[in-house]
């Protein structure tokens, strides 16, 4: 799944339209398509904003590490045109000088800028962007998701020879809706990677009968979550890995199994 963060409903309005999002009764400022697997949260301005909306997204949908977020707004720049659509590469948060580095592993074909989050709205235009929320939004994506998962797209509202007096609602919606192909493109890779992952750490049910009864740490969970992957692929015998290891005591003795079994059976495709 994929949760959209945005901080005015100017800035998400073109989305809402385009992604068929629906105000939900029960979660106030939260839209989706359930069909679409698409969540957008409208944020507030300012990074405390920022964090609340992304915890609360969290909290509603119980959201997993296979989860997707994306950070959407409008940003400053001294140079950039007007309307330039730019991912985030690194983000900066001016009052404490933390930062963070978007892992991006899918191709995009706009341009990666660097950003900083300011505390207070600003005319002092440079070479990186400058926005109010995208700190707020790393600091709180970062614990609850993988980096390539975390991501920002800024587009250009205001410059040195464009300032940010100029900005209007409508100037905003329009400058995302001429973005919505790009947009688009980015949200579809996002999803995708997203849906990877998720099945990539899907043990399936053998996983929860195993550990039921059994002590098993963290090291050895995250073993048997890889042996259980590939015991999928390879398929060493028709009985299940639950079933196969029902009078093993302890979880060294079900790994150690587990994986005896996986060297010695030849590869079965399905």
């Amino acid at each position: 799944m994929l949760h959209i963060v945005c901080a005015l409903k100017p800035e998400a309005r073109p989305l809402l339209d385009r992604f068929g999002l629906r105000a939900l009764p029960d979660a106030p400022r939260i839209y989706q398509n359930a069909g679409a697997n698409i969540s957008l949260t409208l944020s507030g301005i300012g990074k405390s904003a920022a964090v609340e909306a992304v915890n609360r997204t969290h909290t509603f949908f119980n959201a997993d590490r296979s989860h997707a977020w994306l950070n959407l707004g409008i940003a400053g720049h001294a140079g950039l045109p007007l309307g330039q659509a730019v991912m985030v590469k690194k983000v900066t948060d001016a009052a404490s000088g933390q930062t963070w580095f978007p892992s991006r592993v899918f191709p995009v074909t706009i341009p990666a800028h660097d950003l900083v989050t300011l505390d207070e709205p600003g005319n002092d235009y440079r070479e990186e962007l400058f926005d109010m929320e995208c700190a707020g939004f790393f600091r709180a994506a970062s614990d609850l998701a993988t980096l390539e998962l975390a991501q920002a797209v800024k587009v250009i509202s205001d410059n040195a020879g464009q300032p940010m007096d100029g900005v209007n609602p409508d100037l905003a919606s329009r400058l995302i809706k001429q973005n919505l192909p790009v947009i688009e493109n980015i949200t579809e890779q996002l999803l995708a990677l997203s849906e990877l992952l998720r099945d990539l750490n899907d043990a399936g049910p053998d996983y929860q009968a195993i550990t039921r009864q059994r002590h098993f740490t963290v090291s050895q969970q995250h073993q048997l979550r890889a042996t259980l992957r590939k015991w999928r692929t390879m398929q060493p015998k028709d009985r299940s890995p639950a079933e196969l290891v029902a009078g093993k005591k302890s979880a060294a003795e079900v790994l150690r199994y587990l994986q005896d079994e996986l060297d010695e059976a030849p590869v079965r495709l399905v």
